[in-house]
């Protein structure tokens, strides 16, 4: 048993890397468009492992992309982000402010779950984070840490 563990741990932290989709699709246009090269966090595949198998907060899958040295125009990126994820993804929220940062968030029906992504792009570096979640599990840890928050 000690030894299936590991293995399980691992091919649920890889099953999700081998689906392309709309996630890979933004990624690679960016990096493409912009010339940046994502930056590579070692150890990733860790902190997928234990989303997938832990559950933190509703959460169940999560994939991540991080640029450096990312120059690139505010709404030039919210365009690429709105087409790259396509007519599927709603966005359900756009900012861009006067000092260049840009926050979009998308979000899309998975069955009984909700998978959602997050594009910003902040002092020269550009993170996309694709989570899947249920949203009741979601909004009880939201209320949870928020009501923490408010009580100190």
């Amino acid at each position: 048993m000690r030894r299936v563990l590991p293995l399980l741990l691992l091919a649920a932290a890889l099953v999700p890397a081998c689906k392309a989709g709309d996630f890979d699709t933004l990624v690679a246009r960016f990096s493409h468009e912009s010339g940046a090269v994502r930056t590579r966090i070692p150890f990733f595949w860790v902190a997928r492992a234990v989303v997938s198998v832990a559950h933190p907060a509703g959460t169940s899958e999560l994939n991540l992309a991080v640029f450096e040295h990312a120059d690139f125009d505010p709404l030039r990126f919210r365009e690429l982000t709105d087409n790259a994820v396509g007519g599927v993804w709603q966005p359900m929220i756009r900012v861009c402010s006067r000092n260049g940062e840009s926050t979009n968030i998308y979000s899309r029906p998975a069955g009984h779950e909700m998978r959602l992504i997050i594009a910003t792009l902040s002092d020269g570096e550009a993170t996309f984070v694709e989570v899947q979640v249920e949203p009741e599990a979601l909004m009880s840890f939201v209320d949870e840490h928020t009501d923490k928050h408010h009580s100190n």
